[in-house]
């Protein structure tokens, strides 16, 4: 999934070069992105890389409140057996969740995340300070999640910060950078949105953005691939030939052998 793909290359971007610091997050400079199913019996994890200094970075984003850390736990000693590294986890929560815990006692070990509660942060304030840095040509790494984030953050009025975010984006001045504002956004970003708005933000950041055009031809190549299978199926339904099939649909007849076999 080529969009995908491009989305995790520049959010691994995004987040380095100190720009979680404005989440008190410090010292993360990422290098790749890696799988997030883990093996035996299939855990799915949010996202996970390897650092530069050689340890792999977890971030977890919750919108309720997790009550113990054992699924994380789990998660992070498969990472480590995988990887052979060190794991350093942060569980970025939205919602307007202020506690949970950070640490678990195993008895035989002793557990840790970093928790970000994203409703403690001003959203106001880190909006006035993306317009600040854009009036006065200053932008820095930070500002990528501020102006990402801040829908996530406390503000005094949602539907007014949902507009100032929508503003501020084309107007970043780097191509490469609003880039990297974008992928941090549809990764991270939207998770207060209601599906409206979530419609308009994608509908006004493909103006500004080659990553989301990306993402939505490859939306509409699924779909057109899901309506190639929906034919294959309903005509193998009818006792079609595969070999008719395979023409009509242009899929290959392995695939189509494999329909069969299913139903």
């Amino acid at each position: 999934m080529a969009g995908q793909d491009t989305i995790m290359k520049a959010l691994t971007r995004a987040l380095s070069d100190g720009a979680l610091e404005v989440l008190g997050v410090r010292g993360v400079e990422l290098q790749e992105p890696l799988p997030t199913e883990l093996p035996a019996n299939t855990l799915r994890i949010d996202r996970a890389w390897r650092m530069q200094d050689g340890r792999i970075f977890h971030l977890e984003f919750q919108s309720t409140r997790e009550p113990t850390l054992h699924r994380f736990f789990e998660y992070d000693v498969r990472l480590a057996r995988a990887y052979k590294a060190n794991v350093r986890t942060v569980v970025l929560y939205h919602g307007g969740i202020t506690s949970v815990p950070e640490e678990l006692s195993i008895g035989v070990a002793v557990y840790r995340v970093e928790n970000v509660y994203l409703s403690k942060l001003d959203g106001d304030e880190a909006l006035a300070a993306v317009e600040r840095h854009l009036q006065a040509g200053m932008w820095e790494p930070g500002d990528r999640l501020r102006l990402a984030l801040a829908m996530n953050m406390h503000v005094r009025d949602e539907g007014q910060a949902f507009e100032r975010v929508l503003a501020l984006i084309p107007a970043v001045p780097d191509e490469t950078e609003r880039d990297l504002v974008v992928s941090a956004i549809l990764a991270l970003g939207d998770q207060t949105l209601d599906e409206a708005q979530r419609t308009r933000l994608k509908r006004e950041l493909r103006k500004v953005s080659k990553i989301v055009e990306e993402l939505y031809q490859e939306g509409q190549q699924e779909g057109r691939e899901q309506e190639r299978r929906e034919v294959a199926r309903n005509l193998l339904a009818e006792g079609v030939s595969i070999d008719v099939i395979a023409k009509v649909t242009r899929l290959s007849r392995e695939e189509i052998e494999q329909m069969k076999q299913m139903q």
